[in-house]
C-alpha cells in the first residue's frame, strides 16, 4: 500500500504540473482571446476556433497559440482564424525578447495600421507582426498591413529585431502579401525567413517611401523563399541586404524599383547569394549608368567579397528593356567569389560588370573567369511565372556541388549532390524501369540495351523514343508502359512524357517456321519417317513439316 500511495501522489503532482490546452470559441471577442492568453502559463497551448477576432494582440512567452480549429477542435485549416486590427495599431506584438521559443500559427493577420510610433521592442517595426528573440509566426497569411504617419514602418507585414543569430526563424511557411512599409514592404528581418512567399508588397506609400519592396534583410537570412511582384518606392525591388546577409535557394522574380536595383541589392557589407533564380526584375531609375544593376548590385568592397554562386540571373530590365549587363559587382577578390553563375559578357568599368544576354547565346563564368558556351535557361513557362528548368536547359548539373548549402530545392525536390542544377530549382528525375526481356536490342535515344532488366533515370518532361530490333527468328509481340500498350509509328515507339516512375515491358515472341527451319538452329532436333510422313523430333516433342506440334 505504501508504494501505491507514493505512486498515486506522484501521478497527481505530474498531472497538476501538466501543460494546459485552452480552447477559445468563435463567440468570443478579441478582448476575451487576449485574456485567455494572459491567463495561460508558459507551456500552455491556446487553440482558437475559426472566425474573426478584432483588436491588437500581444504574445506571452512560452504560450503557443494556434488558429483554424473547427467547432469541436478536432481539425485545423490554415488562415480561417482572422486577427484583424481594424486599421488601428499593430495586429500582433512581442512585448520583449524571449528565451523560450513562442509560436503563433495558422492565422490570417491583417489590417494593421500604425498611425504613430507604437513599437516594442524596437522603434518603427511592422504594423502586421513585430517580433524579437524567440518569437515566431508559422503557417500564417499576413496581409493588408500598412502605416499612415511620416515615420518608419520597418517591414509592412513582418518586422523582426534583436536577434542573436540569423538562424533564428521568425517566419516559416507564411504568405506575406499586399503590405506596405518603409524598409521592406513585406518583411524586415534580422533572423530567418524560411519557406515563405513574399508577394505584391510595396514601399511606395504616399506618406513616406523607402527601399526594398519585398524584403529588407538587416543582417538576416532568407532560405527557400519566393519574392515576386513587389514594388519599391526607392531602390531595390526585390531583396535588399544591409549588413552581412544570406539569400539561399530562392526565387526573386518580377519585382520593380522606382530607383536603381531591380532584383537584389547588397549594401554596407558583403553577403552570400547562393542557388537563386533572379529573373525579370525591372528598375525605373532615370540614370542609365545604373542599368547593369537591374539583376544584382553588389556594392560592398571588403576583402572577403560577396559570394555569388550557382545562380541564374536572366531577363532583368532597365525601364522595361532587357539589359546586356545584369550584375554589377565590386570586390577586391571578385573572381574568387564568383562561382558558377549563369552570367556572361564580363567587362571592367569601375568594377566588374557580369551580364547575360536574353537570347540563345549566353556563356557561363566560372571561378577562373573562363567562359563556356551555353544557351538560354529554357524555363518551363516564364510568361506565367514558372521558372523551373526543363530537360533542354544547359543549367542542369552545372553548379558547384561543394557550395550547395541546402539538400532540397525550392519545390522540396532532392538536390543532385553529384551534379547540382543552377538556380533555385532542381529538375526532378524519374525512373524508367525496363522489365526483363530477351532476344532483342532496345535503343532509347543513343543508348542501347540488350537482354536484361534496367533502371534508367529520365528527366521530368522528357519524351523518349525507342526502337526495338528483335533477334533473327523473333518478333515484337507487345510493348507497354505500365498497362498501356504502345503502337509503333514507322518502327519508332514514343514513350509518354516523363512525369512519374514508369515501367516499360517488352514481350518478344519466337516466329513460327517449318520444322526444318527450326532444326537449323537446334542441334537436338532429328528427322524421322513414320507411316510415310516426315517428322521432326526436338526436345522430346514431335513436329510436322509445317512446324505444328503433334
Amino acid at each position: 500500500m505504501k508504494k501505491i500511495f507514493f505512486y498515486a501522489l506522484g501521478l497527481m503532482c505530474a498531472l497538476s504540473a501538466q501543460a494546459a490546452v485552452i480552447q477559445v470559441t468563435s463567440d468570443k471577442s478579441g478582448t476575451e482571446l487576449q485574456e485567455a492568453i494572459n491567463g495561460a502559463k508558459s507551456g500552455d497551448s491556446v487553440l482558437v476556433q475559426a472566425g474573426t477576432y478584432y483588436g491588437n494582440f500581444t504574445m506571452k512567452e512560452g504560450v503557443n497559440v494556434s488558429g483554424g480549429w473547427n467547432e469541436d477542435f478536432t481539425a485545423q485549416t490554415d488562415y480561417e482564424t482572422i486577427l484583424d486590427a481594424n486599421a488601428d495599431g499593430r495586429v500582433l506584438e512581442q512585448p520583449s525578447n524571449f528565451t523560450t521559443l513562442t509560436v503563433w500559427s495558422n492565422f490570417t493577420i491583417q489590417n494593421g495600421n500604425l498611425k504613430a510610433i507604437r513599437s516594442v521592442p524596437a522603434s518603427g517595426l511592422s504594423s502586421g507582426v513585430a517580433l524579437g528573440k524567440k518569437g515566431q509566426v508559422k503557417h500564417c497569411l499576413i496581409q493588408n498591413n500598412t502605416f499612415s504617419y511620416n515615420g518608419n514602418c520597418m517591414g509592412g507585414g513582418v518586422g523582426n529585431d534583436d536577434i542573436d543569430a540569423a538562424t533564428d526563424v521568425c517566419a516559416e511557411d507564411c504568405i506575406i502579401r499586399n503590405n506596405c512599409g518603409t524598409h521592406g514592404g513585406g518583411a524586415r528581418v534580422r533572423g530567418t525567413l524560411l519557406n515563405c512567399v513574399i508577394e505584391n508588397n510595396n514601399t511606395n506609400n504616399s506618406v513616406k517611401k523607402g527601399p526594398a519592396g519585398g524584403v529588407h534583410l538587416q543582417g538576416g537570412r532568407m532560405v527557400n523563399c519566393i519574392v515576386r511582384g513587389n514594388l519599391s518606392g526607392g531602390d531595390t525591388g526585390g531583396v535588399r541586404c544591409w549588413g552581412k546577409s544570406q539569400i539561399i535557394n530562392s526565387l526573386i522574380a518580377g519585382n520593380t524599383a522606382t530607383g536603381k536595383v531591380g532584383g537584389v541589392g547588397i549594401e554596407n557589407a558583403n553577403s552570400d547569394i547562393i542557388g537563386c533564380t533572379i529573373v525579370n526584375n525591372d528598375q525605373l531609375v532615370n540614370d542609365a549608368s545604373h542599368n547593369s544593376k537591374c539583376g544584382i548590385s553588389c556594392g560592398a568592397t571588403s576583402d572577403n567579397g560577396t559570394k555569388l554562386a550557382n545562380n541564374v540571373v536572366w531577363g532583368n530590365k532597365h525601364k522595361g528593356v532587357v539589359q546586356e549587363a545584369q550584375v554589377y559587382y565590386i570586390s577586391h577578390y571578385a573572381a574568387a567569389n564568383r562561382i558558377y553563375n549563369a552570367i556572361t559578357h564580363q567587362n571592367t568599368t569601375n568594377g566588374i560588370k557580369l551580364s547575360m544576354n536574353n537570347d540563345e547565346n549566353d556563356t557561363y563564368t566560372d571561378n577562373d573567369s573562363n567562359e563556356q558556351t551555353g544557351r538560354a535557361p529554357h524555363f518551363a513557362d516564364p510568361a506565367n511565372g514558372d521558372y523551373r528548368l526543363t530537360w533542354q536547359s544547359p543549367m542542369l548539373g552545372r553548379a558547384d556541388s561543394s557550395i550547395a548549402v541546402v539538400t532540397k530545392d525550392l519545390d522540396g525536390n532532392n538536390r543532385n549532390i553529384e551534379g547540382v542544377d543552377l538556380g533555385a530549382y532542381e529538375l526532378p528525375y524519374y525512373t524508367l524501369t525496363i522489365a526483363a526481356f530477351d532476344h532483342a536490342t532496345l535503343t532509347i535515344g543513343e543508348d542501347a540495351y540488350t537482354a536484361g532488366e534496367y533502371s534508367v533515370p529520365m528527366p521530368k518532361g522528357y519524351t523518349a523514343t525507342a526502337t526495338i530490333a528483335p533477334a533473327e527468328g523473333y518478333s515484337i509481340k507487345s510493348v507497354k508502359i505500365d498497362e498501356d500498350e504502345l503502337e509503333a509509328v514507322a518502327g519508332v515507339y514514343t514513350l509518354p512524357v516523363v512525369s512519374a516512375n514508369v515501367t516499360l515491358t517488352i514481350e518478344i515472341q519466337q516466329d513460327k517456321g517449318t520444322a526444318i527451319d527450326n532444326t537449323k538452329a537446334n542441334t537436338k532436333a532429328a528427322k524421322q519417317i513414320r507411316n510415310g510422313q516426315l517428322l521432326i523430333l526436338r526436345d522430346g516433342k514431335e513436329f510436322n513439316v509445317l512446324g505444328s506440334q503433334l
